[in-house]
C-alpha cells in the first residue's frame, strides 16, 4: 500500500506542472467567457453609440446652422402666401380663387374646368402621389378662349407663384373667328400636407440656399395679399364634400 502510494506521489510530481497550467488555462478560459468577452461587446457596442452620438450632435448643429440663417419672423409672418402656392390639405377654393383673379386680370375667359374632385374634395379618395417629391397630385383640365397673347399670359400666370401652383402639362389650341383661339389645358396643381412631427434629430433638412431665397422673393412680391388670402378662406369652407350644398 505504501509503495502505490510512492508510485502516485511520483506520478503526481511528474505530471504536476502540467496539471497546473491545465488547470490555470481552464481557469482563465472560463474567467474570459464570462467575464472578458461580455466586456469586449459592450466597449464595442458603448463605441458605436458614441459614433451615433457624434452624428447626431453634428446633424443638429447643421440643422441649427441652417436654420439661424433663415429670417424666422418672415416666414411666419408670411406661411399664409407660401401655403396658397401648394397647400398643405385637399382644396379647391383656392383652385377657383386663382383662376378667378387671373380671368380678371387677363380678360381671358375660361369656358370649363375640369378636376378630380374625389382626390381634392375627400378623404377617401385614391391619392397620386408625385414619384419626385413629397405632394400629391391633382390632375386639372382647362377650357380657355382669348387672343394668342391672352393664352400666352394666361400659361405664364399659372406657373409663376403668384397664386396656386398649376403646371400645363399638354395643350390643343383650336382657332376660332375674329383672331380667338380656343385651348383645351392639361395640366397638374399640388398639395401637400404638413408633417404631423419634426422627425428624429438625424433627419436632414434642405438648406435655404440661393434657389430657395429667390423662389421665397418671388412668392412674396407675386401672390395675392395675404388678406384676399384670408377673406377667401373664411368666406368658403374648405373640404367640402359636395361644391353645391
Amino acid at each position: 500500500m505504501k509503495k502505490v502510494k510512492i508510485n502516485f506521489l511520483k506520478i503526481f510530481k511528474r505530471f504536476e506542472i502540467p496539471l497546473a497550467s491545465g488547470i490555470i488555462i481552464i481557469f482563465s478560459g472560463i474567467l474570459t467567457y464570462k467575464l472578458l468577452i461580455p466586456n469586449l461587446f459592450k466597449a464595442r457596442e458603448m463605441n458605436e453609440d458614441g459614433k451615433l452620438l457624434r452624428k447626431k450632435i453634428t446633424n443638429l448643429s447643421n440643422k441649427k446652422k441652417i436654420l439661424s440663417s433663415v429670417d424666422e419672423r418672415l416666414l411666419r409672418d408670411n406661411f399664409i402666401k407660401l401655403n396658397y402656392v401648394v397647400p398643405d390639405n385637399k382644396d379647391y377654393v383656392l383652385l377657383f380663387t386663382t383662376l378667378d383673379q387671373l380671368q380678371q386680370k387677363i380678360g381671358i375667359s375660361i369656358t370649363r374646368t375640369d378636376f378630380q374632385l374625389g382626390v381634392i374634395s375627400t378623404s377617401s379618395a385614391l391619392l397620386k402621389r408625385n414619384k419626385t417629391a413629397d405632394n400629391y397630385i391633382v390632375p386639372v383640365t382647362l377650357e380657355v378662349i382669348g387672343t394668342i397673347e391672352q393664352l400666352q399670359s394666361f400659361l405664364g400666370e399659372l406657373s409663376n407663384l403668384s397664386g396656386r401652383l398649376i403646371t400645363a402639362e399638354q395643350i390643343k389650341i383650336e382657332v376660332l373667328d375674329f383672331g380667338l383661339v380656343k385651348a383645351i389645358i392639361s395640366g397638374r396643381t399640388y398639395f401637400n400636407p404638413l408633417p404631423k412631427q419634426l422627425g428624429p434629430v438625424e433627419t436632414e433638412i434642405p438648406e435655404f440656399n440661393q434657389n430657395y431665397q429667390e423662389i421665397f422673393k418671388k412668392i412674396l412680391e407675386n401672390q395675392y395679399p395675404i388678406e384676399v388670402i384670408e377673406e377667401t378662406q373664411e368666406n368658403v369652407p374648405v373640404g367640402k364634400n359636395n361644391l353645391f350644398l
